[in-house]
């Protein structure tokens, strides 16, 4: 039973608005770009773990918690990609969606990875990043006075990440041994340790211990192109509002909905309230009295009269 479904996290939601509406010749879109890259294969990463799962016979009862996020007690976070919770161990997964040859040297804890091009790059360790969850979530299980063993592991999503020996006997491996992996945890701990009743509660606790970790994006909003966007076009081309359509010049494209679907980039990119004046200026409308009419077709809820009216996105 899934308790925690793994969403795109706003940031991921952020820019990618801000990389449909910054233009190309900006100097920060590559830097932008490469960030989105990362996010957008890290989650693809981590649906192809996720999907492995469907295969897997797990014990009853069990839960998933997928990309929990807790802030513990000395005011650093813990982000787990996947917590399974199940009546004989709980497993703990850091999931990676990195290509080249991975390379360990233990004496330096020292992690490395050689791209195709050769380049050598330091990368944190996902091996102590999922240790440290480990041992948190066994401080954890001792606050609730449980005792069950708790497994942890890297994952590799892809099959071009290639282990050197160096990783021999670290708890790392690639997404398609995970099956055989479950087993050899089942075998090592046959033994129900604790019932439903209690697991479900700390599955309980933790899920409610999640708060979603707020990454700040410095958005250059004074650069970005505004206007409805045409979603035929890759090139951002604006929209024209002529009552009750948007009409795309450059493609011919047709659209009732356009401002619906383009007002979370203003959420996104601007924030959750607005008035008529930022209105026009996100979505460049020239007229006051146009920019009404549409307000009140949109989900926003009023706040105010006239000349100080506020609207906020409900979401």
């Amino acid at each position: 039973m899934i308790l925690l479904e793994r969403h795109e996290s706003e940031q991921h939601k952020i820019l990618e608005a801000l990389i449909r509406r910054l233009p190309s010749t900006h100097t920060e879109y590559i830097n932008y770009f490469e960030r989105l890259r990362r996010i957008h294969a890290g989650f693809a990463g981590e649906q192809r773990v996720d999907a492995e799962w469907l295969e897997i016979m797990l014990p009853q009862p069990h839960y998933f918690l997928h990309d929990l996020q807790i802030l513990n007690q000395y005011g650093t976070t813990h982000q787990i990609d996947t917590v399974l919770l199940c009546p004989q161990f709980i497993l703990i997964l850091e999931i990676k969606n990195v290509t080249g040859f991975l390379d360990f040297d233990e004496s330096f804890h020292q992690f490395t990875r050689t791209t195709t091009e050769g380049d050598v790059v330091g990368m944190t360790n996902p091996i102590h990043q999922s240790r440290r969850h480990m041992e948190w979530m066994m401080g954890m299980l001792q606050q609730s006075r449980l005792e069950i063993p708790v497994q942890y592991a890297v994952v590799l999503a892809t099959k071009n990440a290639i282990l050197s020996k160096s990783l021999r006997g670290q708890p790392i491996f690639h997404v398609s041994g995970l099956r055989y992996h479950v087993r050899e945890w089942l075998q090592l701990h046959k033994e129900t340790v604790v019932n439903e009743k209690k697991l479900f509660q700390f599955a309980s606790k933790l899920l409610s211990m999640h708060r979603p970790i707020k990454r700040e994006i410095v958005l250059p909003v004074q650069d970005l192109v505004k206007g409805v966007l045409c979603e035929s076009c890759l090139n951002g081309q604006t929209m024209n509002y002529r009552y009750p359509k948007w009409y795309c010049q450059c493609c011919g494209a047709v659209d009732r909905e356009a401002i619906f679907r383009r007002l979370e980039d203003y959420r996104l990119l601007v924030g959750e309230t607005l008035t008529n004046r930022s209105f026009c200026e996100f979505f460049a409308i020239d007229s006051p009295n146009t920019a009404y009419k549409l307000l009140q077709k949109l989900p926003l809820k009023a706040e105010g009269t006239k000349s100080n009216r506020k609207y906020l996105i409900i979401n």
